[in-house]
């Protein structure tokens, strides 16, 4: 299973905790000092607002670890659906009211680009 971009091995099934997808986020990156900035567009790609993530938060963290990890080139990273949903669901569980707004807004159907700077 993947999740955040990593794979689990299947013997976890598609209940892997929330605390082992944090720590292989963590792993090798340095999200600190970094600004996340994302900009949501419909899908005829009419620009709706840009949004910045709240530094020292997990989804701060899998974002830049997203846009490093990608291997698209360029200024902006365009986030996959199921990713955005999966930062989503575990910020809501682990940074509460700091991503609370934001993770609404993720959970749309809108798409998202990712620019760390």
């Amino acid at each position: 299973m993947f999740i955040c971009g990593y794979h689990f091995p299947a013997s976890e099934g598609n209940d892997v905790s929330f605390d082992k997808v944090i720590e292989k986020v963590n792993e090798g990156i340095d999200a600190s000092g970094k600004t996340v900035t994302l900009t949501s567009e419909t899908r005829e790609g009419a620009k709706l607002e840009e949004l910045t993530v709240p530094a020292g938060t997990f989804a701060h963290t899998a974002f830049v670890d997203y846009f490093t990890n990608t291997e698209a080139e360029g200024e902006f990273k365009m986030i996959y659906y199921t990713n955005k949903y999966q930062i989503s669901e575990i910020s809501k569980s682990v940074d509460g009211e700091v991503t609370k707004e934001l993770c609404k807004k993720l959970d749309d159907m809108n798409l998202y680009r990712v620019k760390v700077a």
